[in-house]
């Protein structure tokens, strides 16, 4: 922390104190400045060893001072404290396995009746598998299709499968003829939850603690393992009065939801909602924006790692919105203004030409590969 002392402080503060002292001694037996600044004299080292050990101390306390602020607590240190402060409610979410829906069709009732039991292996084309919820049963004179809830055997993002990507079995289906492929996309995989998102969510806390509010669906949508977004907007009659239903659109860390992951927020919001009020849950869907702009830098910076840089941040800024929330060319400007040595004009940014306002439910994105420079 700036204000505890530094070694070259701690320093002066024991040299003063001894030339302070010496004063009170005959001339001839005083200890000289010159002494006491000689490097590896013994007073020198006495000084240096006391300041160094003083500056260790400063150090440590530093650090527990941080863990005692919300900004500055990390990891377990940070769990401890939410929970002494705040509620043992608030828990960081661990890293979730996607859901989904598999559709399994046959083209031959050859080998009649046959079950595809559950927590059978199905995996997509890059290699992630994903478990059957429940038994795949096939009549015996039975074609298909028959659909059924999946998971995926491992927790994280990359189990957000893209609709029609879950096509081969690791588990033998019984029946060649029998073929799996995802109708709707997976989602809600995430990775355990960062300490940017659980500040985040506890700061929320206490404001949307009386439930009911707009607010408290938002955060109670969030505490669903996968979903990262969520947007409710008040539904009116054409009176201008509250019509008792609410929409909620949420999204994972892909920009996207699916039916399964909407059952499971509408559940988790029986603790949050007002009683008589019904909240209908919709998936989110991703847009992706091209971003163009011209810049300029200062004299002597890596030009090349700036523009990087600057892609990264207006990548990350926009990535943040919400779902239905607008794009403002505003935020990218800013965005491109924060990166050291770039020169960011009011005009510089050509595309979009201006603010971008989604549809209900949709939710702006972007990529690193369709922000460009002019």
């Amino acid at each position: 922390m700036p204000d505890l002392p530094s070694r070259p402080e701690l320093f002066d503060v024991g040299r003063n104190e001894i030339l302070t002292r010496a004063e009170s001694h005959p001339y001839a037996s005083r200890i000289s400045p010159e002494a006491v600044d000689e490097k590896g004299s013994d007073i020198n080292l006495i000084i240096a060893a006391a300041s160094a050990m003083g500056e260790e101390v400063s150090r440590q306390a530093s650090a527990e001072l941080t863990d005692l602020t919300l900004d500055g607590a990390t990891g377990g240190k940070l769990e401890r404290w939410i929970a002494d402060r705040y509620s043992t409610e608030i828990v960081r979410k661990s890293a979730s396995p996607s859901v989904g829906e598999l559709q399994f069709t046959r083209s031959s009732t050859a080998l009649g009746a046959i079950t595809f039991l559950a927590g059978g292996v199905v995996q997509d084309k890059d290699g992630n598998r994903f478990e059957t919820l429940s038994d795949v049963a096939f009549g015996a004179a039975s074609l298909g299709p028959i659909t059924v809830q999946g998971r995926a055997v491992e927790a994280g993002s990359a189990g957000n499968a893209p609709i029609n990507t879950i096509t081969s079995f690791v588990t033998e289906s019984g029946d060649s003829s029998i073929v799996v492929t995802n109708p709707a996309v997976f989602a809600g995989g995430a990775q355990t939850e960062n300490d940017e998102s659980l500040r985040d969510r506890t700061r929320k806390f206490w404001s949307q603690a009386r439930r009911g509010v707009i607010g408290a669906i938002e955060y109670g949508a969030t505490t669903v393992p996968g979903v990262t977004q969520a947007t409710a907007v008040e539904q009116y009659t054409a009176l201008g009065v509250p019509s008792g239903f609410v929409f909620l659109y949420i999204a994972d860390d892909n920009g996207q939801s699916n039916d399964v992951l909407n059952q499971l927020v509408v559940d988790a919001l029986l603790e949050y909602r007002a009683a008589g009020i019904f909240v209908d849950v919709f998936s989110s869907y991703p847009t992706f924006q091209a971003i163009e702009l011209s810049l300029t830098y200062q004299a002597g910076i890596n030009t090349e790692g700036a523009w990087q840089n600057v892609r990264s941040t207006i990548v990350a800024r926009v990535n943040a919105l919400a779902p239905g929330e607008t794009l403002l060319t505003s935020l990218i400007t800013e965005a491109a203004r924060s990166v050291d040595g770039v020169i960011v004009a009011d005009d510089a940014v050509s595309v979009p030409t201006g603010d971008v306002v989604p549809v209900a439910g949709e939710l702006i994105r972007t990529r690193l590969d369709i922000v460009t420079f002019v």
